[in-house]
């Protein structure tokens, strides 16, 4: 079943602001990706939920996803979150009542498998730390489970790792690689006890996932290899390649090895154009920082709220920009060539080596 046609729009024009976003996002690996009928994504989860809007605005299909059921308290809420197929799921904090509300939510995710669509849930649980994994919850496989023992049929896994060059900056970069499908009936087959179909299907599911991402030991040591990872990074042109060469430094690390900083000199600030950027942009800067001071206590929501603030923020703003340049100078060809400097400034203000 197709989203209506005011839901393609809206992921369009997300798409758009997340490849201004990112100076690079990579999906890799997409032909992975049935192209109809149903599956699961089973994704890691770093980046709250700008985690799913790059899975949903990075392909042709137009999966169904879970968020964090306290922000369904509101009928608005529900109304919009179900218009962008979003599902709540609800945690231990939300209390025993409300997490009885989760078979539901596990019911409506295999009816709408039933309908030929996919789904996309998140194998953790939760967001987690930057580059770490944790295991697999039963979640996912509920559903796959009830799914093949209502229709009799199989059903594909298809894992998603995340990796980000840096998780709340304006302007890096980003992997999103998937992994071959899974079948869940070969991962369980001659298994007859119920209780014991989901280790299997954990593990399996789980290495696949991890094999697609950098996991860094979430030990008292995962600090110090943190800032060794950030501080001695080599850059690479391509995402797959810096996906390796981040596992290559993480397995080179060890305890007495330095994190000191090796300062580069930021060419863009002897750029007019890069401080006419940063000059004409300062409105909206100050916006998101007041934001991001202010109003999250999560610092994993710091790049979701960046790009839902900005996708909206920036457009609105550059209207407001070049509405009141007209009325100022009164010259449609100044005021055109003003409105073009705002994006194309904004650019290599923000582009950080």
């Amino acid at each position: 079943m197709n989203p209506p046609l005011s839901y393609r729009l809206l992921k369009l024009y997300t798409r758009t602001g997340l490849r201004i976003y990112f100076r690079q996002w990579q999906s890799a690996h997409t032909e992975r990706i049935p192209e109809q009928g149903p599956f699961i994504f089973v994704a890691n989860h770093q980046n709250a939920f700008l985690d799913a809007l790059l899975v949903v605005c990075g392909i042709k299909r137009n999966p169904w996803f879970l968020a964090r059921g306290d922000v369904f308290k509101k009928d608005w809420a529900v109304r919009l979150l179900t218009f962008l197929r979003i599902k709540p799921v609800y945690r231990f904090r939300d209390g025993h009542a409300a997490m009885r509300n989760n078979d539901k939510i596990i019911r409506e995710c295999v009816d709408i498998l039933k309908q030929g669509e996919c789904v996309l849930l998140f194998g953790e649980g939760s967001h987690n730390e930057a580059y770490t994994s944790r295991p697999l919850q039963r979640g996912f496989a509920h559903v796959a489970f009830q799914y093949m023992d209502q229709t009799g049929k199989d059903i594909a896994i298809v894992p998603v790792g995340f990796h980000y060059e840096k998780h709340e900056a304006f302007r890096s970069r980003v992997l999103v690689q998937y992994g071959e499908p899974i079948s869940a009936q070969s991962v369980i087959a001659g298994i007859d006890d119920e209780r014991e179909r989901f280790n299997p299907l954990l593990h399996t599911v789980g290495a696949s996932m991890r094999s697609l991402m950098l996991v860094v030991p979430h030990d008292e040591q995962y600090p110090q290899r943190l800032k060794y990872l950030l501080n001695n990074r080599h850059p690479q042109p391509d995402m797959l390649q810096q996906l390796e060469a981040d596992r290559k430094l993480m397995k080179e690390w060890n305890a007495s090895m330095s994190s000191t900083s090796r300062k580069r000199f930021d060419w863009r600030w002897i750029n007019p154009i890069a401080w006419y950027g940063k000059l004409v942009h300062l409105p909206t800067d100050l916006i998101m920082q007041y934001i991001v001071s202010k109003k999250i206590k999560d610092d994993q929501f710091i790049g979701s709220v960046k790009v839902a603030v900005g996708i909206f923020l920036i457009p609105i703003y550059y209207l407001l920009a070049i509405l009141a340049w007209y009325l100022v100078t009164g010259n449609p060809l100044f005021t055109l060539t003003f409105g073009l400097s705002l994006p194309l400034s904004g650019l290599v203000a923000y582009n950080k080596p």
